[in-house]
């Protein structure tokens, strides 16, 4: 039996459609006019809403752009090409910046003096009995005038204490690595400085950019920058540096104590006069050598000024690649869509330094084995940097004998082109054994300080790997 309807309430009725819509029995055709256009009107802004969404994402999509992760071991030089990319995509934000860097340069090239004067000093008054265990002592004689030369840059300890002082925010360096800070003393090399990305040194600088326009404006320019009392001091023994650079007894005690200054990141004794100039404006080469060790994962962002890039946003990621940097690497692996590796081809006479029982190039494969067999990184393009290619020829043209490093080198001329191949095809053997899944494999030699060699290897990232990648999202 149906259920009775009371009269005095309106009769409703199911529509068939979906989402169900009640019809009222009662409702004049006035009344469902105006509400089939009320319907209509709040389907009509809901689907814009819904399609300003889909935009808005598809356009953050697009404008996301590809991103990339430097991977490899402490100074091989990841942060070397991130310059180049910053560089090739945005050549005039990189100029503008340039000026911030000529602190670190200051800086650079002062520790390396200072390291020579004190291993100079050690030589002739036989201290520092930690050097006296890692070398074998020369036999040249300290002369008078060497002495004279040291004492004459003695002011460079105090510039080199106000330089840390400034690119630490004036403060000093503290234990949890928010300050500049010096790396152990290791008779092998010079020691290196740590600064934080996010230091106030490069905030501070950012902040109070020159345009090109106001390079003759030194005096205001180093007032502004604060570094100017450096800078005079330095300006005042340019020929003293070159001159302690280029002396014989200290070329002889650098090769008796295998230390190669030159081979090191943030090399610029051999420009010391142009570098200390007072109207020193640093070149596109010189901020790429210009030597900050990486000491936290650092996310930089590209945007490219040309108009006619297909990727307009670059996200590139700087990480430590130092042994005890490595465990946060991982946190990077879902987020990217290249991976480039680099490797220095230099290191296969050299040992970790924060290990010195393993060999560098040993390190490089194993660690490269394991970014290889990584699940995570199966759909990860990569890219492989055989990087240090000039040291590698001049170590070898010096008559280094890879052989003796590398034993499986064998009945192979001791030669750059041999060598290099030898090492890609080592290389690209483990990506093909250690790959979860098949994935082809962009290798290159590089040298990434040479920004004309450097940009036509992005150029061929960009159109062989990128536009595929971001063709595949629908991106373009």
């Amino acid at each position: 039996m149906p259920i009775p309807v009371p009269k005095n309430k309106p009769q409703t009725q199911l529509s068939l459609s979906w989402p169900p819509v009640l019809v009222r029995d009662d409702e004049t055709e006035e009344e469902r006019r105006l509400r089939l256009g009320e319907e209509a009107e709040a389907k009509r802004v809901s689907d814009n809403i819904d399609r300003q969404i889909e935009t808005e994402r598809q356009q953050k999509r697009k404008t996301a752009g590809p991103k990339i992760l430097l991977l490899g071991q402490a100074e091989s030089g990841k942060s070397t090409v991130l310059k180049n990319f910053q560089l090739h995509f945005a050549p005039k934000a990189f100029e503008i910046e340039a000026e911030v860097w000529r602190p670190v340069i200051h800086l650079n090239l002062v520790r390396s003096v200072n390291f020579i004067v004190n291993l100079v000093l050690s030589q002739s008054q036989g201290l520092r009995e930690s050097l006296q265990n890692h070398q074998r002592r020369s036999s040249s004689v300290i002369s008078p005038d060497l002495r004279k030369l040291c004492t004459r840059l003695a002011p460079l300890r105090q510039v080199e204490e106000n330089l840390i002082k400034f690119l630490s925010g004036l403060e000093p360096p503290r234990s949890d690595d928010t300050g500049v800070q010096s790396q152990p003393y290791r008779p092998s090399k010079a020691p290196d400085i740590s600064i934080p990305a996010n230091n106030r040194w490069k905030q501070a600088l950012s902040n109070q950019r020159v345009s090109t326009d106001s390079r003759s404006s030194t005096t205001r320019s180093g007032d502004r920058f604060g570094d100017s009392q450096s800078r005079r001091i330095l300006a005042a023994l340019g020929d003293d540096i070159a001159a302690l650079w280029k002396d014989v007894t200290v070329q002889d005690i650098l090769k008796s104590s295998d230390i190669a200054l030159e081979e090191q990141p943030g090399f610029f004794l051999d420009q010391a006069v142009p570098v200390t100039r007072e109207d020193f404006f640093p070149r596109p080469d010189d901020v790429l050598k210009a030597r900050v060790t990486t000491i936290r994962p650092e996310q930089h962002t590209i945007i490219a000024e040309k108009g006619g890039e297909k990727a307009k946003h670059w996200t590139l990621y700087d990480v430590g690649g130092a042994r005890g940097q490595r465990a946060v690497w991982a946190q990077f692996f879902d987020d990217v869509n290249i991976i480039i590796f680099l490797a220095p081809m230099s290191g296969f006479n050299q040992v970790l330094a924060e290990d010195e029982s393993v060999n560098r190039l040993t390190d490089s494969l194993r660690l490269w084995q394991t970014i290889c067999s990584n699940k995570l990184l199966a759909e990860v393009e990569f890219v492989l940097f055989l990087n240090k290619l000039d040291i590698l020829d001049a170590k070898l043209k010096a008559g280094v004998q890879f052989s003796s490093f590398v034993t499986s080198y064998v009945d192979k001329p001791n030669e750059t082109k041999p060598v290099a191949k030898y090492l890609l095809d080592v290389f690209v053997s483990l990506h093909q054994q250690y790959s979860p899944k098949r994935r082809k494999l962009h290798p290159h030699l590089t040298c990434a300080v040479d920004t004309k060699a450097t940009s036509s290897i992005i150029i061929r990232i960009q159109e062989t790997i990128l536009v595929k990648i971001l063709a595949e999202t629908n991106i373009i």
